[in-house]
C-alpha cells in the first residue's frame, strides 16, 4: 500500500463478489472494487459463479454484493456457487472475514433472502463478519442504504487491516482516535494506473454464416431493416426544478464510474448472424433453442383493459421440462428506439454495421464476450435502453453536459437535495433517448454510454402446457399481457418483449387460435427450470390449491393439462387385466383453482379450458372472483375474498389431506393479501394464534407445501 512511511500492511486479499440479475449488484460491487484499488487495497472482482478462480483458504477479506430475484431466489450467476456451498462440510472458512451488502425489495416477503442465507451459511462454515451487513430496499431507493454502507466500509476495512480484534460485534463501525489517525493516513486516493495493453490483434474476416448465406447478405438485410425503420424521437421529460435555487450546496453525489471500456474496429467489414438469432456474445444460463411460432390466440377482446396473448412455440428436437417451469426469451430493444439512439449519438448506418470488439480491464461482465459484433447489435441486445437511470448515470451525464442549465439540473437530480426530482424523473420511465432529448447538450463518448447502460435481460414466462400432451416435448405455450401504456402529455411507453412478440405474431384479433400465416422467424429461447420446486407433487393423490389471478394463472394451466393427461393414462391402465376397475378419482387428489379477473366477458383467460377441466373432473373446484362487475350474486371481488368464503374447505384440504398451496402473480398486492388470508384461515379454522399461524406458514414454505412464483 502506498502512503507515508508508517503505513501498515494492506490486506493480502480483498475479494469483491457479486450476484446480480439486472446489473445493479454488479455495478455497485464494481464501484467498491474500483474504490478499493484507488485506496491502496489489493483487490479482485468476480461473479459468484466464478468462485473456483479464488483460493478460499487464502482469503482474508471478502465483500459480497448480492441481489435477490423473484420471491427469495438467488440470481442466475450465483447458482453454481450455491451448489458448491451446499457441498462444503465442517468449518472450512475460519480464516475468512467477510461482509455482505444485500439488495432486495420489501414488496416481497423474502426481502434480501440471498444475503441472509449467505450470511448464515458463511457463519456455519466458520467465517466471521468484520462489518455489519447492509440490506438495501429498492422500494424506497437503494441509495439510502448503499451510499452510507459503502462510505463506512472503508474505515472498517482499514480497521480490519490494522487491528487484531474484529468488529463484527459492534453496532456500527467505530475507531479510536489513534486508529482514526492511521486510517486517515492509509485511506487516500491513488492516481489510476490503468494503461491499456497494446491494440488487440485484428480478428480474421468473418466466415460464411451457419445458414449458408454470405455474411454480406445478412448485412444487406440489416441495412434494409434500418432503412425501413424510421428512428424514434425522444420525449422531453417534464420535471419541476423550481426548488433547485434554494440549495446552494449539493451533497451525497454519487461517484462517477471509472472509464474502462475501449472499442476496437475490426478488419472484418461484416459480422455473420442468422436472421432472427441472437448475437454470439449473448450467454444464456441453459442451452439456447431456436423456436418457431406454431399457434397464436388473443385471449381478450378489444374493450378489455389489457391485451393478453397466448403463444405456442415449437421445436425440432425434444425438450425436457415440467409444468411450473418457465422459459426465457432474449428480445431486442425496439428497432426504432435503437435507430433513434444511434442517430442522437451521430452514429451513421455504415458505422452501425461495422464490426467492433469491446475490451478493457474491469469492464462489465455482459460486455466481456463482445469479441466481434456490430454497434447495431450491441445496442439491440447488449444494453437496456428503457430502464430508468441510476444516480451514478445522471452524475455521469452531468459531467458531459456542455450547457450550464443542463449540467445544473442533472447534478441536482443526482444529489440528496434533488431526490424528489430524481424520483419524479424515474416515475416517467424515461428511455435513454428521452434523456438525450431532455438534456440535448449531453455529449458523451460512445464507449462510456455502452459501459454504463444497464445490461439487457432475458424476459421470463411461465409455461402453460404439459410435456405429456400430444407432441408435448416439442412444444410449449405461454400467455402474457402486451405491455403498452400512455403517460400524461401524450408520452407512449412500451415493454421490450411483449409488443415485439405480438407484432411478430401478427397482432391477431380476439377469437379463435390462429395456426396459419404466422411468422417463419425462429426465436431464441431457453428453458428455466423452477428452482423452488413450483411443480405438481409427485404423489398424485395429494390435493393442490392454486391461486393465480390474471396471467398468474399461466403455470396452473400447465398443471391442469398435465393432470388431464395423467388421468387419461391411468384410465387406460386400470382397464387392463381381469380385476375390478378402480375408481379413477381415487388416484388423484382434489385440484382447486382460485382465479380473478375484472370482467368475466372481457378478461376471463382460458375460460373454455377451465370449464372443460371442471366438467371432466380434472378441476374439482373453480372459484372465480370478479373485481369490476356490479350486482353479481355470490361474487367476490378478489381471490382473497373467495378464499375467505371457502376458508373451512381450504383448512380441511390442508389439515386433513396435506394439500400443497401454490400462489402465482403480483408480489406487491395480491400475494400479500393472499398470505394474510391464509393466516386468517389458520386462526379462524385451525385455532392458531396469529403469530403461530405466521410461523406455520413459514414452516410450510420451507417444506415446499406453500410455494410462490411472484413478480
Amino acid at each position: 500500500m502506498a502512503g507515508n512511511e508508517n503505513t501498515v500492511p494492506q490486506a493480502d486479499h480483498l475479494t469483491v463478489f457479486f450476484a446480480s440479475q439486472t446489473g445493479n449488484a454488479e455495478s455497485i460491487s464494481r464501484n467498491i472494487y474500483e474504490q478499493a484499488q484507488e485506496r491502496g487495497f489489493k483487490s479482485f472482482h468476480y461473479a459468484l459463479n466464478d468462485h473456483a478462480k479464488v483460493d478460499w483458504d487464502k482469503e482474508d477479506c471478502l465483500v459480497f454484493v448480492v441481489s435477490t430475484t423473484g420471491d427469495g431466489d438467488p440470481p442466475d450467476n450465483s447458482t453454481k456457487f450455491w451448489r458448491h456451498l451446499r457441498k462444503l462440510k465442517g468449518v472450512g472458512l475460519t480464516k475468512a472475514k467477510y461482509t455482505i451488502l444485500g439488495l432486495g425489495d420489501t414488496n416481497y416477503d423474502n426481502f434480501c433472502q440471498t444475503a441472509k442465507r449467505l450470511d448464515t451459511r458463511l457463519q456455519e462454515l466458520g467465517a466471521s463478519s468484520f462489518y455489519p451487513r447492509g440490506l438495501a430496499d429498492d422500494a424506497t431507493g437503494l441509495e439510502e442504504t448503499v451510499d452510507p454502507w459503502i462510505k463506512n466500509l472503508w474505515p472498517a476495512l482499514a480497521h480490519q487491516v490494522i487491528s487484531t480484534p474484529a468488529i463484527h460485534d459492534l453496532p456500527q463501525p467505530h475507531l479510536t482516535s489513534e486508529e482514526e489517525k492511521v486510517v486517515k493516513d492509509i485511506i487516500f486516493k491513488q492516481e489510476q494506473d490503468r494503461k491499456q495493453s497494446a491494440s488487440p490483434k485484428l480478428l480474421p474476416k468473418t466466415a460464411p454464416a451457419a445458414n449458408g448465406r454470405d455474411p454480406i447478405e445478412n448485412t444487406i438485410d440489416d441495412l434494409k431493416n434500418l432503412a425501413l425503420t424510421p428512428p424514434a424521437i425522444g420525449y422531453k421529460i417534464d420535471i419541476d426544478f423550481s426548488t433547485m435555487a434554494n440549495h446552494a450546496n449539493l451533497t451525497a453525489l454519487p461517484r462517477v464510474p471509472n472509464a474502462n471500456l475501449q472499442i476496437a474496429d475490426l478488419e472484418a467489414d461484416t459480422v455473420s448472424r442468422i436472421p432472427g438469432s441472437i448475437p454470439a456474445f449473448i450467454q444464456t444460463p441453459s442451452k439456447l433453442l431456436m423456436a418457431t411460432v406454431n399457434k397464436v390466440q388473443c385471449l381478450t377482446p378489444s374493450d378489455a383493459l389489457k391485451r393478453t396473448i397466448a403463444v405456442e412455440f415449437g421445436f425440432e428436437d425434444d425438450v425436457e421440462y415440467a409444468p411450473g417451469d418457465a422459459f426465457g426469451i432474449w428480445a431486442p430493444n425496439n428497432e426504432a428506439l435503437v435507430r433513434g439512439v444511434l442517430s442522437a449519438l451521430n452514429v451513421s448506418d455504415t458505422a452501425a454495421m461495422k464490426a467492433v470488439r469491446l475490451h478493457g480491464e474491469g469492464i462489465p461482465s455482459h460486455l466481456q464476450s463482445v469479441q466481434s459484433a456490430t454497434l447495431l447489435d450491441i445496442f439491440r441486445y447488449a444494453v437496456d435502453l428503457t430502464s430508468p437511470p441510476k444516480k451514478a448515470n445522471i452524475r455521469l451525464y452531468a459531467e458531459h453536459a456542455s450547457d450550464l442549465a443542463d449540467k445544473q439540473k442533472l447534478m441536482f437530480m443526482a444529489s440528496k437535495q434533488g431526490a424528489d426530482q430524481f424520483n419524479a424523473f424515474r416515475a416517467q420511465s424515461p428511455t435513454f433517448l428521452d434523456i438525450m432529448h431532455t438534456f440535448p447538450s449531453i455529449n458523451i463518448p460512445l464507449a462510456r454510454i455502452i459501459e454504463t447502460l444497464p445490461p439487457m435481460q432475458p424476459r421470463y414466462y411461465s409455461i402453460t402446457s404439459s410435456p405429456m400432451s400430444k407432441n408435448g416435448h416439442r412444444r410449449w405455450s405461454c400467455a402474457f399481457n402486451v405491455v403498452t401504456y400512455d403517460l400524461s402529455g401524450g408520452v407512449h411507453r412500451r415493454g421490450v418483449c411483449t409488443p415485439w412478440l405480438d407484432e411478430l405474431a401478427g397482432q391477431v384479433p380476439f377469437g379463435k387460435a390462429v395456426t396459419t400465416g404466422l411468422t417463419t422467424q425462429r426465436l431464441p429461447v431457453f428453458l428455466k427450470p423452477n428452482e423452488t420446486r413450483f411443480n405438481l407433487p409427485s404423489d398424485t393423490t395429494k390435493p393442490v390449491i392454486m391461486i393465480g389471478p390474471g396471467t398468474g394463472v399461466a403455470p396452473f394451466m400447465g398443471f391442469l393439462e398435465h393432470r388431464a393427461e395423467q388421468r387419461l393414462i391411468k384410465k387406460r391402465l386400470v382397464n387392463i387385466g381381469s380385476g375390478p376397475r378402480q375408481h379413477l378419482d381415487d388416484h388423484f387428489g382434489d385440484m382447486w383453482l382460485f382465479f380473478g379477473c375484472r370482467h368475466r366477458e372481457r378478461d376471463w383467460l382460458f375460460r373454455e379450458q377451465m370449464e372443460t377441466y371442471k366438467r371432466d373432473g380434472v378441476l374439482t373446484e373453480l372459484q372465480l372472483a370478479v373485481s369490476r362487475e356490479e350486482n353479481v350474486p355470490n361474487s367476490a371481488k378478489y381471490v382473497q375474498d373467495m378464499m375467505r368464503n371457502q376458508g373451512k374447505s381450504i383448512w380441511n384440504l390442508i389439515h386433513k389431506k396435506g394439500a400443497t398451496i401454490y400462489v402465482c402473480g403480483d408480489a406487491k398486492g395480491m400475494a400479500k393479501a393472499v398470505h394474510d388470508e391464509l393466516v386468517s384461515i389458520l386462526v379462524d379454522h385451525g385455532g392458531y394464534e396469529k403469530m403461530a399461524a405466521i410461523m406455520e406458514l413459514n414452516t410450510w414454505a420451507q417444506e415446499k407445501r406453500y410455494l410462490r412464483d411472484l413478480v
